[in-house]
């Protein structure tokens, strides 16, 4: 009884986060590739994403405020307190990058990032062709 309960319990958390929205919890600022030629002649480069600073609006305490609102409010991420968005982020910088290599042509062979660097609101990979 108790496995059949606990069961069931599990599959709806699963089902609830599996139906949540997938909304983009930040936008992107901006992103910048740089490539120079380091002391070896080897073509390295720097990627950059930024996004945008959203401040977490305040709770206007003259106001009632329901529990389901509370809820939300308390649930809400934000970026500059999200591991996971940080992560998404920095998937999202490395497509970006590939993309970007293709499109000029930098790194015809193969590249490798060997250096992910955190600021605030950005995330900048270093790398070398190979």
């Amino acid at each position: 009884m108790k496995s059949a309960l606990s069961l069931l319990l599990f599959t709806a958390l699963l089902l609830g986060c599996s139906s949540a929205p997938d909304e983009r919890q930040y936008e992107v600022h901006s992103q910048d590739f740089y490539a120079k030629t380091d002391d070896q002649g080897r073509k390295i480069f720097a990627y950059v994403m930024t996004v945008k600073a959203n401040k977490r609006a305040a709770l206007d305490s003259s106001k009632p405020i329901s529990r389901q609102q509370l809820k939300r409010y308390i649930e809400q991420e934000h970026f500059d307190e999200s591991r996971v968005l940080k992560l998404q982020l920095e998937d999202e910088a490395a497509a970006a990058l590939k993309k970007e290599l293709k499109e000029r042509k930098y790194c015809p062979n193969a590249y490798e990032i060997n250096e992910v660097l955190w600021r605030d609101f950005s995330v900048q990979l270093r790398g070398v062709c190979l």
